[in-house]
C-alpha cells in the first residue's frame, strides 16, 4: 500500500498530480473505508434531495391552492366608461412653422365608433392662437359649405348629416398666419363633437374611444386567455325597479352580461326559469319584492331616459356566492364589497344601446341624477395549466399577461390582477416549505453525515498506522492534507451523485412518475444546487475535519496500535447539556415574542424566524445525548452492585463485554436512537397535520357536509328530517342574515339550534375564549334571549358579558324591528364562517322575533367522515331530496379556508413517506455499522474465546445480545425523543391552521413498521455477522501483529 508512496517520496517533492493519483488509488485500496463514507454521504444528499424535489413537486399544489378561490382570474375594465363613441381628431397641415401670411389647413374628423347611427352630429372649433379664419374655404367631405356672416360655420357649430355606424366624416378649412408662428404643434385645438344620442361634447384628438367588443377582439389574441366576458354594473336609486304598482323600495344593481357568462362563472347560480334572447334576470329578493317571477313584465328607470324600459323575467338567479361581482374596482378600496340583494341582470345590447347613451345624455346634464358612473369589464379566465408550476413563475406569467392586456390600450384600460395578489402570499410560503422540510429532514442529513464519520472511526486504527508508515517514509504534513482534500473531495462528488440519483429515484417510487413534471427549472436547479452543497457540507464534517484533526498527532502516537482512550467529546464538554440549553432559550424567546400565535388573514403567507427552527433540531441532539449519559451512568452503577457476580456463561461474559466498552455501545445507541428519532418525529408530525388540515376542512364547511337551498324555496328546520339519508348521523339548522344593525352598524347574525349544532358542527374550546364550547351552549340554551359576540365585536361596542345588545333584524315584511339580546359570551371563530360572522343567536327567538320560519342552510355530520364516505352522502343527498328541491351541496373534500396559509393544502404523506424510507436505511446502517464495528475490533477476543472453547452458538448469542441491546434502547430513546420533537414542530406549525392541535396523532401502523424494520435490520445484520464469524482465521490475525 506504501510502496507506490516510497517510489513517490523517493522524488523528494511529489506533485500534486502524485497526491491525487495516490489518493484515488488508496479509496480502490480500501473499499470499506470508501464504502462507509459513501453510504453516509449518499444517504445525506439523498434525503436532503428527496425532500427539496417533494416541495418543487409540491409547488403546484400551492399555486392551485392559492388560485382555487379566484372566481375571476382578471378583470379588463375600461377607465373611461362614459366615454363618447364619437373620436375626433384635429390636425394642421402646412408645415411644422409658419411666417406671417401663410396659410394651412385644418382638419377635423369624425368617427362613429359604436354600433348604431349617430344623429344630429355638431361639429365646432375656434381657430387657433394667432390664425385667422380664411373666408369660404371650409369643406365637408371636400364639399364646400357657406360661411356663417363671414366667419368659420364651425365657430357656432356646424350641422352635418347623420353619421351611420362605423362611419366617418371630415370638415377642413384654411387659416392664416397673423403673426409668425414657431411651431404648429404647440398651438391649442380646440375641435369638438356631439350628437343628440351623446350630447356631451367630445374633444378633439382626445384618446380613441374604445367598447368592450374592441377591447375584447384584442384581448382574445393574447396567449393564456381562455375566455373574455363582458361585463357591465351599475347602482340606480330606489324605485328604479317596478312591475304593476309594486316597486323595489331599496337600492338596485344592474348587471350586464350575456348568457355564457353563467357557464364560465358559475358563482351566479340560476335557480328558475331560464336566460334567454329578449328576457332578463333578477335576483330572488328582487322577485318577493315585485311579486314577479318567469314569464312577468317589469320595468325600469334610468337617468337620462325618459321612458323606461320594458323586459320579460326569464328567470331568477342567485348571487348569494358572487361576491366579486360585487366588489370594489376602484384603487382606493379595491376588493372591498357591499352585497346588494337585489339585483337585475340584462343582456349587453341592452346596456349598449339603450342604458349608457341614457347615463352620457344625464353625465351632460347641469345636475346629474347618477352619482358613480357604471363599471365596463372584460372578465377573464387564464389558462391555469400554464400556472400549474412555482407560484414564483407563475406570478412571473401573470403579472406578464396583465401588462401585456393593459399594453393593447394604454390609458384606457386597468386591469385588475386577481392572480397574481393570491400568488403573492403563495410565493413567501414556497420560500417557507423549503426551509422548513429542510429543518424536517436536517435531522437525518446530520445524522447520515454523523455515520459517515461513526464508520470511519471504526477504521480509525489502520489509518493511523498507515499515516505513520508515510511519514516515516518521508511523506510531509502539505502531502498527506493535499491527500486528504483529494480524498475528500472525491468522495462528496461520488456520494453526491449517487446521493442525487438515489433521491431522484426515492421521489418517482413513492411520489409517482409525474411528481416532478409541474416543477420548474429554475427550482430544480436550486434544489441540485443546494444538495450538492449539502454533500459538500457533509463529506467536510464527516471526513475532512476529523481527519485534519488526526493528522496534526505525531507520528509515534500514530502508530499505537490502540489509541488512548478517553471519554468521548461530547460526554466531557456536556454537550447533551449545552445544547438542551440552547434549545430552551430558542424556545422561551419565540414563546413569549409571540411566535406560536396565528395572525390570520386572508390569503397570508405564515411568518416564522429562522431561528425558532432551531429548537427541535437543538433539541434532537442534546436529549438524545442525555438519555445515553443517564444510560452510561445507569450501566456504570449497575455494574458496581453486580462486581461479585458472573452469571452463565454467555450473559455474563455479555454484560462484562457491554461495561467494559460502554462508549462504543453508546455510539451504536446515539447512531440509531438518532435515526429512530427523527422517523417517529416526521410520522407523528405528518399524521397530526393531516388530522388538522382535516379539521381545518371541517371548519370552513360547517361539519361533513354543507346544504343550502335554493333562495327561491327556502326551507323550515323541517327540511333537516328529509338530509337523514344512508350515512348521515345528524343535522342542524342555521339561519343567516348580513343586515343586523347595531346602531347604525350592519353585521353578520346566525341563529342556531344549541341543542343540536354542537352535536353535528366541532366546536374546540378554543373558539370560546372565556367559556369553552360546552359553556357558550349551555348559556344559549339556558336563555333564548342569549347571544353570544365576537370578540371584535365585543371590543367595538365595549360589550361585557351580561349586558343587553340591542338589535334591529329585518323581519318577514322586509321592516327592522327592535330586538334585545342579552350578551351571554365571546367568541374568536365560529364554525362553518371561516370570514368570520359578528353575532350567535338562538334560532326559536330569532325566528319568534322576525317571523321567519325559513333558515338559511343545514350542517350535516356523516357516520363515516371519510373523503369517500362524505361523497356518498353528498351523491344520495342529490339523487334524494335534491331532485325535488334544489339544493347546493357542499362538502370537506371542496372546502377551501381563504384564512389558511397555503401550507395547510400541501400533502405531506409523500414527505413522510420519503423520510420513513430514509429513517430505514440509516437505521439499517447505524445497526449495520455497529454489528460490523464489533466484529472489526473484536475479531482476537472473538478468536480468543474460540480457542478457549466457548461454542460459535454462544459467540452468536454475545454479537446477537449486544446488537439486540442497542436496537431496544434506541427505540425507547428514539421514541422519546422523537415524540418531544414532534411537539415542538407541531407547535411551531400551529399558524398554519385555524384550529389549534390540542394533541397528537399518533400513526400506530406506521410506528409498529418502523419498530419491526429496526429489528428486522438488527437480524439481518447480526446473521451476516455470524457467518463471517465463522470465517475468522487465527494465523491472518496473528500476522497482521
Amino acid at each position: 500500500m506504501t510502496g507506490e508512496w516510497s517510489e513517490t517520496a523517493a522524488e523528494n517533492s511529489p506533485g500534486a498530480v502524485s497526491v491525487l493519483s495516490y489518493a484515488l488509488r488508496d479509496l480502490v485500496r480500501n473499499p470499506r473505508r470508501t464504502l462507509a463514507s459513501l453510504t453516509g454521504v449518499a444517504l445525506a444528499v439523498a434525503l436532503f434531495s428527496s425532500i427539496t424535489f417533494f416541495v418543487d413537486s409540491s409547488a403546484a399544489r400551492m399555486t392551485e391552492r392559492a388560485i382555487a378561490p379566484v372566481a375571476i382570474d382578471m378583470q379588463a375594465g375600461l377607465t373611461a366608461p362614459l366615454a363618447s363613441p364619437l373620436g375626433l381628431t384635429e390636425r394642421l397641415d402646412g408645415g411644422a412653422s409658419l411666417a406671417t401670411g401663410q396659410t394651412t389647413t385644418v382638419t377635423l374628423t369624425a368617427v362613429n365608433g359604436s354600433t348604431r347611427p349617430m344623429t344630429g352630429v355638431v361639429f365646432r372649433d375656434e381657430v387657433p392662437q394667432h390664425l385667422t379664419y380664411v373666408p369660404g374655404s371650409a369643406t365637408v367631405d371636400g364639399r364646400p359649405i357657406p360661411d356663417v356672416g363671414g366667419e368659420s360655420p364651425l365657430t357656432t357649430g356646424l350641422r352635418v348629416a347623420d353619421l351611420g355606424a362605423g362611419g366617418k366624416v371630415s370638415i377642413a378649412y384654411q387659416a392664416r398666419a397673423v403673426q409668425p408662428v414657431a411651431s404648429t404643434q404647440a398651438l391649442g385645438l380646440h375641435g369638438t363633437v356631439a350628437s343628440n344620442e351623446e350630447p356631451a361634447p367630445a374633444a378633439a384628438n382626445s384618446p380613441q374611444p374604445l367598447s368592450l367588443g374592441q377591447l375584447g377582439n384584442l384581448v382574445a389574441r393574447v396567449p393564456g386567455v381562455t375566455t373574455a366576458d363582458q361585463l357591465g354594473s351599475l347602482d340606480l336609486p330606489a324605485g328604479s325597479l317596478r312591475s304593476g304598482p309594486a316597486t323595489v323600495a331599496q337600492s338596485l344593481r344592474v348587471f350586464a352580461f350575456d348568457p355564457a357568462y353563467l357557464q364560465h362563472y358559475p358563482m351566479v347560480r340560476l335557480t328558475s326559469g331560464d336566460y334567454g334572447a329578449g328576457t332578463v334576470l333578477i335576483s330572488p329578493e328582487a322577485a318577493r319584492a315585485l311579486g314577479a317571477g318567469p314569464g312577468s313584465s317589469i320595468a325600469l328607470t334610468v337617468p337620462g331616459r325618459a321612458q323606461s324600459l320594458s323586459f320579460k323575467v326569464g328567470g331568477t338567479a342567485d348571487f348569494s356566492k358572487a361576491d366579486p361581482l360585487f366588489a370594489s374596482r376602484s384603487a382606493d378600496n379595491q376588493g372591498e364589497f357591499v352585497q346588494v340583494p337585489n339585483v337585475l341582470v340584462v343582456p349587453m345590447a341592452v346596456l349598449n344601446n339603450e342604458i349608457l347613451p341614457a347615463l352620457r345624455v344625464d353625465a351632460a346634464s347641469t345636475s346629474p341624477l347618477l352619482k358613480a358612473p357604471p363599471a365596463l369589464e372584460l372578465d377573464l379566465h387564464i389558462d391555469r395549466v400554464r400556472l400549474a408550476t412555482d407560484p414564483s413563475v407563475a406570478a412571473i406569467n401573470t403579472q406578464g399577461l396583465k401588462r401585456s392586456i393593459e399594453r393593447l390600450a394604454p390609458g384606457r384600460v386597468s386591469v385588475i390582477d386577481n392572480l397574481s395578489d393570491a400568488l403573492n402570499a403563495a410565493k413567501g410560503d414556497t420560500i417557507l416549505a423549503k426551509i422548513l422540510f429542510l429543518f424536517l429532514g436536517l435531522p437525518g442529513v446530520l445524522l447520515a453525515a454523523y455515520l459517515s464519520r461513526y464508520s470511519g472511526g471504526l477504521l480509525a486504527q489502520a489509518q493511523r498506522r498507515e499515516q505513520a508508515t508515510l511519514r516515516a517514509r518521508g511523506a510531509q504534513p502539505s502531502h498527506l492534507l493535499r491527500g486528504l482534500a483529494y480524498t475528500t473531495a472525491s468522495v462528496a462528488i461520488l456520494g453526491s451523485a449517487l446521493g442525487l440519483g438515489l433521491g431522484l429515484v426515492t421521489v418517482e417510487v413513492v411520489l409517482g412518475r409525474s411528481a416532478l413534471a409541474t416543477a420548474s427549472t429554475q427550482s430544480l436547479t436550486l434544489s441540485v444546487g443546494l444538495s450538492l452543497l449539502a454533500g459538500l457540507v457533509t463529506t467536510a464534517l464527516a471526513l475532512y475535519l476529523p481527519g485534519r484533526r488526526a493528522l496534526s498527532s505525531e507520528t509515534g502516537e500514530e502508530r499505537r496500535e490502540l489509541s488512548i482512550s478517553s471519554p468521548p467529546a461530547w460526554l466531557r464538554l456536556r454537550l447533551d447539556l449545552i445544547f438542551l440549553a440552547a434549545a430552551a432559550v430558542v424556545w422561551i424567546i419565540t414563546q413569549v415574542s409571540g411566535g406560536f400565535k396565528p395572525t390570520p388573514a386572508e390569503g397570508q403567507s405564515v411568518s416564522l424566524s429562522f431561528y425558532t427552527l432551531l429548537s427541535p433540531l437543538l433539541g434532537w441532539i442534546g436529549a438524545t445525548l442525555l438519555a445515553v449519559r443517564l444510560m452510561l451512568l445507569a450501566g456504570a452503577r449497575l455494574g458496581r452492585r453486580r462486581r461479585g457476580t458472573f452469571g452463565g456463561l454467555t450473559v455474563g461474559t455479555l454484560g462484562r463485554s457491554m461495561q467494559r466498552r460502554a462508549p462504543a455501545l453508546a455510539s451504536g445507541v446515539i447512531a440509531v436512537s438518532l435515526a429512530v428519532a427523527f422517523g417517529s418525529s416526521v410520522a407523528l408530525f405528518v399524521a397530526t397535520y393531516n388530522t388538522e388540515k382535516q379539521a381545518d376542512a371541517r371548519y370552513a364547511t360547517g361539519s361533513d357536509l354543507r346544504v343550502t337551498p335554493s333562495a327561491l324555496t327556502p326551507q323550515t328546520p323541517a327540511f333537516g328530517a328529509q338530509l337523514r339519508v344512508a350515512g348521515v348521523s345528524g343535522t342542524t339548522p342555521v339561519a343567516l342574515t348580513a343586515n343586523a344593525l347595531v346602531g347604525t352598524d350592519k353585521r353578520a347574525m346566525v341563529a342556531i339550534d344549541a341543542t343540536t349544532f354542537p352535536q353535528v358542527a366541532s366546536l374546540p374550546n378554543s373558539f370560546f375564549p372565556n367559556l369553552g364550547s360546552a359553556a357558550a351552549m349551555a348559556a344559549l340554551q339556558k336563555d333564548p334571549a342569549a347571544v353570544l359576540l365576537s370578540t371584535e365585536m365585543a371590543r367595538t361596542f365595549n360589550v361585557q358579558p351580561g349586558d343587553q345588545v340591542k338589535i334591529q333584524l329585518t323581519d318577514a315584511s322586509g321592516k327592522q324591528v327592535p330586538v334585545t339580546f342579552h350578551a351571554a359570551g365571546l367568541f374568536q371563530n365560529f364554525p362553518g364562517f371561516p370570514q368570520g360572522i359578528d353575532l350567535v343567536s338562538n334560532l326559536a327567538y330569532y325566528q319568534t322575533a322576525t317571523g321567519i320560519p325559513q333558515v338559511s342552510l343545514f350542517f350535516v355530520r356523516a357516520t363515516d367522515p371519510s373523503s369517500a364516505g362524505v361523497a356518498r352522502v353528498a351523491d344520495l343527498m342529490k339523487a334524494g331530496p335534491g331532485r325535488a328541491t334544489p339544493i347546493l351541496v357542499e362538502t370537506t373534500a371542496t372546502a377551501i379556508n381563504r384564512d389558511s396559509s397555503t401550507l395547510a393544502a400541501l400533502n405531506l404523506r409523500g414527505l413522510g413517506g420519503l423520510e420513513s424510507v430514509y429513517t430505514v436505511l440509516m437505521s439499517a446502517a447505524g445497526i449495520a455499522i455497529f454489528v460490523f464495528g464489533l466484529l472489526l475490533q473484536r475479531r482476537k477476543e472473538y478468536v480468543t474465546m474460540r480457542a478457549l472453547g466457548i461454542r460459535m452458538g454462544q459467540l452468536r448469542s454475545l454479537v446477537f445480545g449486544e446488537a439486540a441491546v442497542v436496537a431496544v434502547l434506541s427505540l425507547i430513546v428514539g421514541a422519546m425523543v422523537g415524540t418531544a420533537m414532534a411537539v415542538m414542530f407541531v407547535q411551531i406549525l400551529a399558524p398554519l391552521f385555524t384550529i389549534q392541535p390540542a394533541s397528537l396523532t399518533v400513526p400506530v401502523g406506521q410506528l409498529a413498521v418502523l419498530a419491526t424494520l429496526v429489528l428486522g435490520g438488527m437480524g439481518l445484520s447480526v446473521l451476516v455477522a455470524a457467518r463471517n464469524l465463522r470465517q475468522l482465521n487465527p494465523v491472518e490475525l496473528l500476522r497482521e501483529e
